[in-house]
């Protein structure tokens, strides 16, 4: 049983999977939490009357075999990487949806591998609408890894995040500030507005109230501002080569240029060369 706190990888026998657990791993040893992989077995689509044998179905029991299988890899990849690190595998089964969201209760974040091949379950879950449902559920943070194979979090790539006003803004930069500190590097808070005719002027700097929090309670991280005019997922992915990592916030409408939340995160999820962290709606 973990103890102090969990981060949550989702697995599904993919490259890219492996690859976000060994990240995961890495950030979990960081913020000196566990972490718990989760691979996700899809529920029969119908009932089959064959025998049970062990009290599972046939077909479903080899399923459940090859998932373990999956998860001990897996587990047995990132002990060797951190040996020190508390990990454990589950088998969970549902909808992938439901069951990652219902990971995520109690979590840190979540985290899912997508390099864009367009092999494996989770990458086909980014792809489609059930990610921003995915989202919209979770308890926590949930993070798409996508980057270089092998890459791992560094002291010297900043943590770019996406800086929205309000309540919302500040549970995102929060926890940007928060993985900064873990990594011991700086954050980039990008500010994108519009001016448009006949609309009240926006702020054309980074609002302070927004970084007034995250700056008393990480006073050693590091700022940089950022205050642009033009669309906020271009300007955010402007700084993704050199990024850590990009913190958004999830949807809702936000003053974060007078746009959708949703329709920026969706955009940088869908294009960034870095792993993208999805922050839900502060509670």
């Amino acid at each position: 049983m973990i103890e102090n706190g969990v981060m949550v990888v989702g697995v599904d026998g993919s490259r890219s999977a492996t690859d976000a657990a060994k990240w995961t791993a890495a950030v979990a040893s960081r913020r000196r939490c566990g972490l718990r992989v989760v691979y996700v077995l899809p529920e029969p689509r119908r009932p089959s009357t064959a025998p049970e044998v062990g009290g599972r179905e046939p077909l479903a029991a080899e399923q459940y075999r090859a998932a373990e299988a999956i998860v001990t890899d897996v587990v047995t990849v990132v002990r060797a990487y951190f040996p020190r690190l508390d990990v454990e595998g589950r088998v969970e089964s549902g909808p992938v949806t439901a069951a990652l969201a219902a990971a995520s209760e109690g979590a840190h974040m979540v985290v899912l591998g997508h390099s864009g091949s367009g092999s494996g379950a989770l990458e086909a879950l980014l792809r489609r609408s059930t990610a921003q449902d995915l989202v919209r559920r979770a308890s926590c943070p949930v993070a798409s890894w996508r980057g270089q194979p092998g890459r791992l979090p560094d002291d010297e790539r900043p943590v770019v995040v996406g800086i929205d006003t309000g309540p919302r803004g500040v549970s995102v930069a929060l926890v940007a500030f928060e993985l900064a500190a873990s990594f011991g590097t700086s954050v980039v808070a990008v500010h994108a507005w519009f001016s448009l005719p006949g609309v009240t002027e926006p702020s054309r700097s980074v609002p302070p109230e927004v970084l007034a929090a995250p700056r008393e309670r990480f006073p050693q991280v590091p700022v940089v501002e950022v205050s642009v005019e033009g669309d906020p997922a271009d300007v955010l992915l402007g700084h993704a080569a050199d990024a850590q990592l990009i913190c958004v916030g999830s949807h809702g409408r936000g003053r974060f240029a007078g746009a959708v939340i949703g329709s920026v995160g969706r955009d940088v999820l869908q294009r960034s060369e870095c792993p993208v962290v999805i922050c839900p709606p502060a509670r």
